[in-house]
């Protein structure tokens, strides 16, 4: 396996292996983006130890296009916080 890390662009379509701390630290180094949409879209069948693979779809959303971009996608559920944000004017 190697490790491609080192200068990575994410952005070039291929998939990246590392760890959910440091992907995490990537959303938050973004810096820019107040809300995230989600949406589980597979969870593989369990191990015999209940273990299984999740897929997930993400969307980092700028301010500014928060709101439209609830609606094109159909966002039912928005977190509170998210949606005090949003109607007091500071995220739209």
């Amino acid at each position: 396996m190697a490790d491609t890390d080192s200068g990575a662009r994410y952005d070039d379509g291929q998939w990246y292996a590392i760890t959910l701390g440091h992907f995490i630290g990537l959303l938050v180094d973004a810096g820019h983006d107040p809300a995230v949409l989600f949406r589980v879209t597979h969870d593989g069948p369990p191990d015999e130890d209940g273990g299984f693979v999740r897929e997930l779809e993400v969307v980092m959303v700028p301010n500014g296009h928060v709101e439209a971009e609830m609606k094109r996608v159909g966002c039912p559920r928005i977190h509170k916080i998210l949606r005090a944000l949003v109607e007091a004017g500071i995220v739209s």
